[in-house]
């Protein structure tokens, strides 16, 4: 931690305090944790950031030891970028009313900023969004660079879980925050369509920090380059092409059932129908590969013995599949939105082709037979013509 109490009064190692005048408020014993009142001491050497611990282990509420370097540093240079721009910026300032202890608060409009070094589970980072929304404390999350690398053009390899902060721009496009305090730069992920659970499709625009003027940055759009568009279609396809060719030898739980489905139906799912495995609105809701899901609406819609049906009959299915884990949704705290929506929205994708008709609301009737290509050479070419449309 960066933050410690001497004689009553907060103190912290962002200053231009020595090493001797540390030593020397630490000979006094007045050097204490701002939330368990244990003693700490300063940790002032020549290799890590310099940081205070607690004395002895003890249980806190507001501090976990083993802290990284890389952690403390990007505290303490996003601390510096922010005290530039914004007044009463308070380094982790602990919110006693929920037991929180963001990096950085910034006072005056009451938004808390998280620097994410290690791994956090969906669950621990929704409670922690639902603290801060309790005292209507807005909140982002600024991953380090360390936990996001660049595999190609507009394409990164991520933590699964890192995604589940991502927050909608006002395109209804996510987006996530990287920094690296090393270089002091940010990289600003926009228009995020995620391709598996670790890999995603996004527009990466990297700034040094000085260039990055406002807080406000960390919510800024871009304009929506033609080159991004094209490499975002070219990575799906290929995405596309690469469920195809591996359907056969995936286990996964949602592979291995759907492939049981349509084998006992007289379908492979190499050749699943190319209307399926399509980026909608909202299709992120689901960690399951879309051509998955997608592919069993459709299989769904065919086997019902009249054809009209209700979006209600195709949710409580894949409340079943859910509850097997079977199917695997993503959690996002800071969107409204869920796995239903991602239903709804294919739904619709298939009305506007003309599989289906929208009788009224959560009501469709099938107009056209959903089609299984024959060959992997006319799904290739299916595949380009959906990608041309979507």
């Amino acid at each position: 931690m960066l933050v410690a109490l001497f004689n009553d009064q907060f103190v912290d190692m962002v200053g231009e305090t020595t090493r001797e005048e540390w030593y020397l408020k630490n000979q006094s014993g007045q050097l204490r944790c701002p939330v368990c009142q244990n003693k700490v001491i300063p940790k002032c050497g020549t290799k890590k950031t310099w940081h205070f611990a607690h004395h002895s282990f003890v249980e806190c509420d507001g501090f976990h030891e083993g802290e990284t370097d890389y952690h403390l540093l990007g505290k303490k240079s996003l601390y510096r970028w922010i005290t530039q721009m914004e007044e009463k910026t308070i380094l982790e300032y602990y919110i006693r009313a929920i037991k929180q202890r963001p990096d950085l608060f910034i006072q005056e409009n009451q938004h808390a900023i998280e620097f994410q070094c290690a791994t956090i589970t969906p669950e621990d980072l929704r409670k922690r969004v639902s603290g801060y929304v309790s005292q209507n404390i807005a909140s982002d999350w600024i991953f380090g660079m360390k936990r996001i690398k660049q595999k190609g053009p507009d394409l990164y390899i991520m933590n699964s879980s890192d995604l589940s902060a991502a927050k909608k721009d006002s395109n209804g496009h996510l987006y996530l925050n990287h920094y690296c305090p090393l270089k002091e730069q940010f990289l600003l992920l926009r228009n995020i369509i995620p391709l598996s659970q670790k890999k995603v499709a996004a527009h990466g625009h990297a700034f040094s920090a000085k260039k990055c003027c406002d807080v406000q940055w960390l919510s800024r759009t871009f304009s929506n380059l033609e080159t991004h568009n094209v490499n975002h279609k070219i990575l799906w396809k290929k995405q596309k092409n690469t469920w195809r060719m591996t359907a056969f030898k995936n286990v996964s739980p949602a592979v291995m059932y759907i492939k049981k489905v349509l084998y006992f139906n007289h379908h492979s799912l190499t050749l699943f129908p190319s209307i399926a495995g399509i980026p909608t609105k909202n299709f992120f809701h689901f960690e399951t590969s879309p051509y998955l899901w997608q592919t069993y609406i459709l299989f769904l819609m065919e086997k019902l013995p009249l054809s009209l049906f209700s979006s209600n009959f195709i949710e409580k299915e894949f409340q079943r599949l859910l509850h097997r884990r079977i199917f695997q949704t993503r959690d996002f705290p800071y969107l409204n939105e869920s796995w239903r929506d991602a239903v709804e929205h294919y739904l619709s994708y298939l009305v506007n082709h003309h599989l289906l008709e929208k009788v009224s609301e959560g009501t469709y009737r099938k107009i056209q037979h959903v089609y299984y290509p024959k060959t992997l050479d006319e799904a290739l070419k299916l595949d380009e013509i959906f990608s041309e449309k979507s």
